[in-house]
């Protein structure tokens, strides 16, 4: 759609700087979303690759813990869980993507020891404990892959809306109101051309008349006399 600007210099300079600086935004944003889609495509590939194992040591956590419990008994089970204490610490780090700061977790668990006698357990309590320390570690991947992908996603979603805008709207839009602009411009001049030349014309003539009239000046008055003769 046609801005509503009139059609003079000024405007033209305008929209050309500006349809200037829009394509060249255009470009630039065409780029982000490519690198964008990169991006999100391998962080994609990696969230699957990462829940294929977070499921996988799940069931095996989840399978070793029935087993103890069988061999154990829930209760005694459950008391050994309330004795055991590990510190784990979670480091919260950022990277840059196409200009968009991600994540970057670094899970430390604790170091593995046993805190518990020995007596009325086996190897299947050590087991699980190694198996949800795994798991842990692994879901806290999953959580920063995945806060990675929304991140990215939500900036793509936004640079789509911006290269949309400017293809189908701001441009189009620049590109009618110059094209306007010029021809009405160039209609101007070309009827300010053929004006000054038929005024050039006419002065042309007027001058030429004139300079007859100064070579002859006397032969209105010769005429004159001829015709009263003549009668």
């Amino acid at each position: 759609m046609r801005l509503n600007l009139p059609p003079t210099k000024t405007n033209q300079l305008a929209l050309k700087k500006d349809l200037a600086m829009a394509t060249e935004g255009y470009t630039l944003l065409e780029q982000k979303r490519e690198i964008l889609v990169m991006e999100l495509m391998h962080l994609v590939d990696m969230v699957k690759e990462v829940q294929e194992e977070v499921e996988t040591r799940r069931k095996k956590a989840y399978g070793t813990l029935k087993r103890a419990i069988a061999f154990n008994g829930y209760d005694r089970l459950r008391s050994v869980a309330s004795g055991i204490h590990y510190d784990h610490t979670v480091t919260a780090t950022t990277r840059v993507a196409a200009g968009i700061h991600l994540p970057s977790l670094e899970f430390h668990q604790g170091e593995f020891s046993s805190q518990y006698g020995l007596a009325g357990t086996d190897s299947l309590v050590d087991q699980t404990m190694q198996d949800f320390l795994a798991l842990l570690e692994t879901t806290a991947k999953l959580a920063e892959l995945e806060s990675s992908v929304w991140l990215l996603a939500r900036e793509l979603k936004k640079t789509q809306r911006h290269v949309n805008a400017l293809e189908h709207i701001f441009i189009p839009d620049y590109k009618e109101t110059l094209k306007y602009v010029e021809q009405a411009l160039e209609s101007k001049e070309l009827e300010s051309f053929f004006t000054m030349k038929v005024v050039k014309k006419k002065m042309t003539k007027d001058d030429e008349a004139a300079g007859e009239s100064e070579k002859d000046p006397l032969a209105g008055g010769f005429g004159g006399e001829a015709k009263k003769t003549e009668l």
